[in-house]
Order: C-alpha cells, then structure tokens, then sequence
C-alpha cells in the first residue's frame, strides 16, 4: 500500500530521530508543572549551604544517603532519622559530579524555578532520542526499522521518571553519554574514524562521573566486538569469527583500563552500596547480588518487552521461572539464530562480517538485532543493582527498543533469508501485541505517568507528615509511632518540616515497627512493649532499604538507642517476628508522644494497660 510506502520512507529519513525526539518531550512536557519532589528539595537545600559557604562536606555529594560509618548511622538512630533496624554499617553513597552539576547550576542560579529545571531534563531526554536514533541507524542501517526502534524508544512509560523528577537527572545525563560512547566506538572500529579511538573512552569518564549505571556501556561495547567488529579480507566462517571478535574484545582495553581506574578511585573515596536490600553492590556483596540477579533480570527484561511492570515486582514478586525461560528461547529464535547461521556459513562474506548466507540490508538487520539483544541483555547485571523498577530500563530499552522494532520488520517481510521460516512464523505471532505495548498503550502512559509523578512521589509522603503532631510541645517530646507503612520514611519528617517555624519537629523519633500487615501489641510492664507483626518485620523493599537479607538479626539481638532499647525475641528467615522495646520512662511519661497508623493517615495512640493485648490492623 502507497501510505505504507510513504511511512517507511518518513521513519528511514536522517532526520527523524529529531521528530521522534520532539515527540517525546511533547509527551513527557507534563514535567514542566511537577514542581520539586522529595529529594529534590534536599538537593536545593544542600546547594544553597553551598552558595553561602556553610558546606557540609564536597559539592557533589548530593547522592549520599548513608556513608558506611557505624557511629554516624547510630546517632542518626537516636535522632530517628534513620530507623532502629537500619545496618550500622549500611553504605550508600554514589559519586555522581556530572549529573550533580547539572543540579548545581540550576539550584545556584533559580533556585525557585522547578520549571526551568524539569526544562533541562526534557532537554537532556531529546539529546538521548537523537543519540539513540543515530545509533541505531548504524547499528540496523539507515532503514524504517531503525526509526520505528527510535520512536519506540521516544515514546517508553517506563522513561517516566528519569524524565518528571529532577532528581533522577543523573539516568538521563549517563545514558545520553553512554549513547555518544557507543557511536563514538562504532565509528572508530567499523568506519576507521580514529579521534574515536581516544574519544570514546574520554566520554565513558564523563559518564561514570554522571551516574552508575553507565557500566552498561561495557556490555554493548562487548557486544559489538562480538558481532559488529569489522572482518578483513578472507575472515569467513566460525574460526576465523573468533579471530574478528577477539580483535574486537583486545580494542577494549581503553575502557576496561577506564572502568578499573574508576572503580579503585570510586572504592577509596568511600562511596558505593553496602548493607541494603534495594541497592546491591556486585563487587562489595556479590554472594547477595548473585542471588537475587536472575528474578531482577527477568522483572526488568519482562518489562521493557511488554509486561508486568518491573515496579510490580516490589510489592509482589510473581514466579519469573516459566516466563523467563519463555522470553530466552523466543528471543534466541527471532535474533540470535539469524545471526548465528550466518557466522557459521562458510561462502566469502564480501565485507558483511561473516554473513555470507545473507546479503545487504538482510545482513545489517541481523546483526544489528543480535548487538542490540546481546547489549541489552548485559545492561540489565548494572540494572539489576537496583530493586527492578521501570527508571533502570533507560540503557537496557537501547537495545531492547530496536529488537522490539525488528521484530515487528521481520513479521512485516523485513530481514530476507536471515531468517528461516519458524522464526518468522514466531515474529508475525509476536509483532501485533507489541506493537499494541510500544506503539498505542506506552504513549497513552507517558503523559500520564510523567503527570502522576508529583503525588505519587511527595503528596502520599507530605500527607502522612501533615498528619503527625505540629505543636510547640512537640519539640521538647520523643515522638513514637508504634506501626508505620513501609512506604513512609522517618526522615522525610525532617525534609518537609526543616526550616517551617509553624511546624515544630519531634526532639527525636521512635519509629517501632513498619509493616503492611496487622500488629499484636501486648504491655509487659510499665516501661516495655512487645510486638509480634504478622509476617515479620522487613519483609518489602522499602524497610529493607536500610538492612538486607545478607544481614539478618538473630534472636537476642539488641539495638541500644538514646532512651530506649529493641530486643528481637522471636525471627523467620532473618526477619523480625516478635520485638520487645523498652523505654527509660514509663509509656505514659509526658515526654513520649504516641500515634499509630490508620488508614491513611497517623493518629493519636494510648498505649495498652499492663498485662493487655491489642492488635492494630494493617495500612494499606
């Protein structure tokens, strides 16, 4: 059909990833009424000690949430700023100078003007679509598939909040640097461009200084040398393949040398994760990383493909076995088998790098499908660091946007002899639902999300703070919710209060437990309570942010704090299930304030009489 014609052509022109780049910030543009989002105020307010020359430690510091040090973190636990259960060793800490400059000069210069700084992330976002569009020209040649994977890209609900909250920044900021890298090597290797040669490693500093997650880039590189590596005259076959790829692999050794000098730097200065459930550190805890990488690969790769949501996954983990072996032998069969069968043809390739079963554009889709696969399969080990949430997939949808897209090219009669007949049988069954998933249903979910974000972030959080005590005599009382949702974090009291001379905050707090699930509350004597949560304590990902499952507590464990001590009577697996705390004064001293989640909101608590029982149901 003529229009369809007409469509190919218009994805095919140079200049579309500018369209389709236009095309996404026109439907992340919510952003711009968002406003400043919980750590975004921290950030602001950290850099305006900065400006005035009162710091508190380096300017680029604005991602550190726990430094490692054991006695720092327990007089956090006796302010309450961090709860009792929190790892005093627990390190997280993340060296971001590039990504914390971009904060720097906005917070310094219009320190008010949230819009001007949700302007710069758009702004970031559409130099990643251009980037990923010109890759990916090269990498499946200068075809309507290509600018179908660019779109698809442009148009991802799972991009949502990289690009509404400011404080996300440093994902937009690596992954448009990590995009330069890799067109920067392609250029070097495979069209002799030699500044690339010493380019590309420069731009990688730049993007590990931006964000962690630029690892990745290590994977699609490995990638590339395994399939993009350009033969020389007579290299055909599977043999001499070998001989590309290791060729391949030796011109890495700039980046690697980077990555080691990074890593020993990134080390000795203190920085990284340790002690938490939601972060994982590979080389500081890989035994715990190692455990949970095959579920948070699948969440994350389920999702950028089609579904369940990787945030799903934090509230309830589905079983990933038959899903994830699903996903492995469809994926092999549409991508990687066209790849395969031509390395290990054996004709001359005429210069198509062992594709000598296949010619042409036949030639560049396969093998731009297999770099695009096998990269995007590596970047999900860094994504995985993370408990799986849909803001990891920014470098895994580089590759996974354009193996969505020839998928969707093979079933409409892109890719010729490269593939053999049950793999196009399986993209034509494939092709209608993911081109409902990125083409129809993620741009109807990008605006929304991206205008969700504002009170799904603060407003929850600002709602439960507004619902604790306010009054003056607050200030010289020890607040104590007896249960809170895991979702509330004790901190964020001080984050929206500090400063607000109308809302007094607590001399310290006393969060006892936190749990979705109902609570059994039973008074020992005048001064001790025990708790028996149903479950167990930091069973979810939000509590376990602050001690993982590599850390369990043992019966008989106690954590001494000002003024009060939490003894662990009774554990499952590691967790908490029966607590026991006793305060230096008794319960009803004036100087212990009590309230208890309801709801939706805190609530005035009385403590149970001595020798009763009672139980306080779950929040939602």
């Amino acid at each position: 059909m003529a229009w369809l014609t007409r469509l190919a052509a218009v994805l095919a022109h140079p200049r579309w990833p500018w369209v389709a780049a236009l095309v996404g910030v026109l439907l992340a543009s919510p952003a711009l009424g968002a406003g400043l989002q919980l750590d975004d105020h921290l950030h602001r307010f950290l850099i305006g000690l900065h400006v005035r020359g009162e710091e508190l430690g380096p300017w680029w510091d604005l991602y550190a949430a726990a430094e490692g040090d054991a006695a720092l973190t327990r007089a956090r636990m006796d302010v309450g700023f961090s709860p009792w259960w929190t790892l005093p060793e627990l390190r997280l800490r993340f060296l971001r100078p590039v990504s914390a400059a971009t904060h720097y000069v906005e917070y310094a210069a219009w320190p008010d003007a949230a819009w001007a700084m949700h302007l710069q992330s758009l702004a970031w976002y559409a130099g990643l679509v251009v980037g990923v569009g010109v890759l990916l020209r090269r990498w499946l040649g200068p075809t309507w598939v290509a600018g179908l994977g660019t779109l698809f890209y442009a148009l991802d609900d799972a991009h949502a909040t990289p690009v509404g909250w400011i404080a996300q920044r440093n994902a937009l900021v690596s992954a448009t640097l990590v995009v330069l890298v890799l067109v920067v090597h392609d250029r070097a290797r495979r069209d002799g461009w030699r500044p690339g040669m010493w380019l590309g490693p420069l731009v990688f500093v730049l993007a590990l200084g931006a964000g962690e997650a630029s690892v990745a880039a290590l994977g699609y590189l490995g990638a590339h040398a395994l399939v993009l590596e350009p033969a020389r005259q007579g290299e055909e076959g599977l043999e001499r393949w070998a001989r590309r790829a290791g060729r391949g692999v030796l011109a890495l050794w700039p980046y690697v040398v980077v990555m080691i000098a990074w890593r020993a730097g990134y080390d000795a200065l203190g920085y990284g994760a340790e002690g938490s459930g939601v972060y994982l550190d590979p080389v500081r805890e890989p035994a715990a990383f190692a455990s949970v990488l095959p579920d948070r690969m699948a969440a994350l790769g389920l999702s950028e493909l089609a579904w369940p949501a990787a945030d799903a996954w934090a509230v309830a983990p589905p079983a990933w076995g038959r899903a994830r072996a699903l996903g492995v032998v469809v994926l092999v069969l549409v991508v990687l088998v066209p790849w395969w069968r031509g390395i290990a043809a054996e004709r001359p390739a005429d210069g198509l790098a062992g594709l000598g079963a296949v010619e042409g554009r036949s030639a560049d889709l396969a093998r731009g499908a297999a770099v695009a696969l096998l990269g995007a399969v590596l970047a999900l080990v860094p994504a995985a660091a993370v408990v799986p949430a849909d803001r990891m997939l920014l470098l895994v949808g580089v590759g996974g946007s354009a193996v969505v897209a020839v998928v969707i090219g093979v079933a409409a009669g892109e890719g010729g002899a490269a593939w053999c007949r049950g793999s196009r049988v399986v993209a034509v069954v494939l092709a209608p639902v993911l081109l409902v998933v990125h083409g129809v249903l993620a741009p109807l979910a990008l605006p929304r999300e991206v205008a969700a974000l504002s009170p799904e972030l603060e407003e929850h959080q600002r709602a439960a703070v507004e619902s604790l005590p306010a009054d003056p005599p607050l200030a010289a009382q020890d607040l104590v919710i007896v249960n809170a949702p895991p979702t509330f974090v004790s901190s964020t009291l001080w984050l929206l209060r500090w400063g607000d001379p109308a809302h007094a905050l607590p001399r310290r707090l006393r969060v006892l437990g936190s749990t979705f699930a109902p609570v059994v509350v039973q008074r020992l004597d005048a001064q001790t309570l025990v708790l028996q949560p149903v479950g167990g304590y930091l069973g979810d990902p939000f509590t376990a942010n602050a001690r993982g499952r590599a850390h369990p507590f043992a019966a008989g464990d106690r954590v001494e704090l000002d003024g009060w001590t939490v003894e662990i009577m009774g554990v499952a697996q590691g967790r908490p299930t029966v607590v026991r705390v006793r305060f230096d004064v008794p319960l009803e001293d004036p100087s212990l304030r009590w309230v208890v989640w309801h709801g939706d909101r805190f609530v005035p608590f009385s403590p149970p009489v001595l020798g009763h029982t009672l139980a306080i149901p779950g929040g939602s």
